[in-house]
């Protein structure tokens, strides 16, 4: 691992006050990790937009919508950490559920109809 790499993995444990398994695993690869890590930076967390904390509200939002459970504990602590509280984090993983239910029924019924109508 290069000096660029550990400074950055550094970086990203003062930002978080820890480093993502993925980004960990990803640091192995120089190429890869910077290219990663560049994104992270430039999105989650230099974002010019949306605060800390609302960044990892959408986060959380799309973790739960992709059912992805570790990112989920991760950026549920991280948007707690940045001064979400527990009921808009609440509100979140139920809007997220909300538009994944919806986009499932979307699917599911627009079969069924299309099927419906080739008989």
């Amino acid at each position: 691992m290069t000096l660029n790499v550990e400074k950055t993995l550094r970086k990203i444990e003062d930002f978080y006050g820890e480093v993502p398994f993925i980004l960990k695993e990803i640091s192995k690869d120089e190429k890869d990790f910077i290219t990663s890590v560049q994104k992270l930076f430039h999105l989650m967390g230099s974002n010019k937009v949306f605060s800390p904390k609302e960044t990892e509200l959408f986060a959380i939002a799309s973790a739960v919508g992709n059912n992805g459970s570790h990112c989920l504990a991760f950026h549920i602590k991280q948007a707690l950490r940045f001064g979400a509280t527990e009921e808009e984090i609440f509100q979140v993983i139920l809007i997220a559920a909300l538009m994944s239910e919806s986009s499932s029924l979307a699917v599911g019924l627009r079969r069924l109809k299309e099927i419906k109508n080739e008989r």
